[in-house]
């Protein structure tokens, strides 16, 4: 963990809970991988992969790249159809796998949407409760344990406006310091990403045509820069063709960065937003990451299979394509123009992370200890990609799962050991 001091953080601790979580529709009986979780894990199979994503595989193979078929199973570069939390066509989200019918019947839980966390409540530096709004007035609910999982950007925000937060700022802002923790708010990981784009030619949008599967979301590459050796599998490509849209889209991005980022409230106030610095460039390591894939990806598009459709490409931000960005062929000739584009059309993946990290209590970047209870304070917790200690070489939505359903665990225990119940 990046000489981050934390336990049970190693595979062996965390893995009984990814399976726990996974109905992994392909490989379930895997010792990596779970059949009865509440998570339905699948794959595009590659069998309805279209004529084009078989051309890209074409190219990937031309190139050494081998189909390691399991991104979670095996660790090394390599392509694979991406895991997804499908079930069929359709996305499974916490709330459709936890808050099925007969949990969101029982007589302990209630769901409030369109409510919003105003503060936390505190006697002394124990938690009393939190404070909300909804429907328009103000509700206090009382609570001796609060678990908070509001993500990477607002539980910072929630800690700092209750007074568990750098003490320069939270003094500064009139807030009364509970509890001097300078790493909340800061370590803010995020993948960092650029994408290209093509219009499709008349033979392309055919070949896009051909799949029984109905997302074009059919292949994930995964490669290492070697910009720092130590660091490898750090960049994560998706490439893939639209017949509907009409465009060729590439995405990519920094799957292990350098870089990280800040988070701070600028006042008491919960309606205002806080000041965030993603910082995703800061270190030039990632600059060349960037670079070293816009590079390869020439390359991939430069191999017979796809360079037969001779598809124009040119930069364009993550996602969504944009087309007028300049031709990756001429861009790459200047060096200067290359790094001006990125600096200025660099964006993330929705991956914010690591802005409340796990720790050693005398560890003074640590925010939480390995159950999740907030340092300096009684009662509160935190379940959410705030807690990781360094942003996963992947997506973060089941690492998040994982992280919730561990800290489930440490949490009911220390319960017990405290209160000497049943709980």
């Amino acid at each position: 963990m990046g000489g981050i001091r934390c336990r049970r953080l190693g595979l062996q601790g965390v893995l009984p809970y990814f399976r726990k979580l996974e109905s992994d529709e392909q490989y379930g009986d895997d010792p990596l991988h779970g059949a009865t979780g509440p998570m339905p894990i699948s794959r595009v199979d590659p069998a309805n992969w279209n004529d084009f994503t078989r051309a890209t595989v074409a190219a990937l193979d031309q190139l050494g790249l081998e189909n390691i078929h399991d991104q979670n199973g095996r660790f090394e570069d390599g392509y694979f159809p991406p895991t997804f939390t499908l079930k069929g066509d359709e996305r499974y989200s916490a709330a459709r796998a936890y808050l099925g019918p007969d949990v969101r019947a029982r007589a302990n839980l209630t769901i409030w949407t369109e409510t919003q966390v105003e503060q936390l409540l505190f006697d002394g530096k124990v938690i009393t409760g939190v404070q909300a709004r909804r429907k328009g007035g103000q509700i206090i609910v009382a609570a001796k344990q609060v678990v908070l999982a509001a993500g990477a950007l607002q539980t910072p925000a929630i800690l700092q406006r209750a007074g568990i937060g750098p003490a320069a700022l939270l003094k500064s802002l009139g807030i009364e310091v509970l509890a001097d923790r300078p790493g909340v708010g800061q370590n803010l990981w995020e993948h960092a990403s650029l994408g290209l784009e093509a219009p499709l030619g008349e033979q392309a949008r055919q070949d896009a045509s051909t799949e029984t599967s109905t997302t074009r979301h059919q292949l994930g590459i995964r490669i290492s820069t070697n910009v720092d050796p130590a660091t490898p599998a750090d960049l994560f490509v998706h490439i893939g063709a639209d017949p509907h849209s009409g465009f060729a889209t590439i995405v990519f991005w920094v799957n292990k960065p350098s870089s990280r980022g800040w988070l701070n409230i600028i006042d008491r106030d919960p309606a205002h937003y806080a000041a965030i610095d993603f910082n995703l460039l800061a270190d030039n390591k990632d600059v060349q990451r960037i670079i070293f894939g816009l590079k390869w990806l020439q390359q991939v598009f430069q191999q017979p299979s796809l360079a037969a459709y001779a598809l124009p490409l040119s930069l364009s931000r993550f996602a969504v394509p944009a087309p007028g960005g300049p031709a990756l062929d001429s861009i790459l000739q200047d060096q200067a123009a290359l790094e001006r584009y990125i600096r200025v059309n660099v964006g993330g993946v929705w991956h914010p992370s690591g802005t409340a990290r796990l720790g050693q209590a005398d560890d003074s970047q640590a925010v939480v200890d390995s159950t999740g209870a907030v340092i300096g304070v009684t009662g509160l917790y935190v379940a959410d990609a705030s807690v990781m200690p360094t942003i996963p070489t992947a997506n973060t939505n089941l690492p998040t799962f994982m992280i919730a359903e561990k800290l489930s665990d440490a949490i009911l225990d220390s319960l017990k050991e405290s209160q000497h119940v049943s709980v």
